[in-house]
């Protein structure tokens, strides 16, 4: 309940006692007249004056708490559509970063493919670059040998 009800429910019942305090000495003196069909209350016109102001004033907090609650109302269900589209668009990114966490692990496995591919093609290369290095030394060896081989064969005969 709101504030409002509570301070209503209370200026009503605050209505009620001082009306049955107000009128509890007529019934304590007129207690032979039961028969009647309506009983009658007097009280004091200071204190009706009173009840029907707080009548009055309650009325009034009444009808202008209702519009406010409807407003109320009204904002907390606006605001209730609000928090489920902020949700549904809350799962709709977490769907899409899930995917892009896949697909980010998925590239890191093949780069780290790809570098091992390069890491072992530079040592082909480094180990090629040894046999050219070792096959230009054969051949220049084995071209020397030869050239001298023709001199010591020319000079020789």
């Amino acid at each position: 309940m709101t504030k409002s009800k509570y301070y209503l429910i209370t200026l009503l019942t605050a209505i009620l006692l001082s009306v049955v305090l107000g009128s509890s000495s007529v019934f304590a003196s007129d207690t032979s007249s039961t028969n009647l069909a309506e009983a009658t209350i007097t009280i004091p016109l200071t204190q009706w004056n009173e009840l029907k102001d707080n009548n009055a004033r309650a009325l009034s907090l009444i009808e202008t708490s209702s519009a406010p609650l409807t407003e109320v109302q009204s904002l907390v269900m606006k605001q209730r559509e609000e928090l489920n589209e902020a949700h549904n668009t809350i799962n709709k990114l977490e769907n899409e970063l899930m995917q892009a966490k896949l697909q980010s692990m998925k590239q890191e496995i093949v780069l780290s493919e790809m570098q091992n591919s390069l890491t072992e093609l530079k040592g082909q290369i480094d180990n090629d670059k040894r046999t050219i290095k070792r096959l230009r030394m054969q051949r220049n060896l084995s071209q020397i040998l030869g050239a001298g081989a023709t001199i010591g064969a020319v000079i020789h005969r």
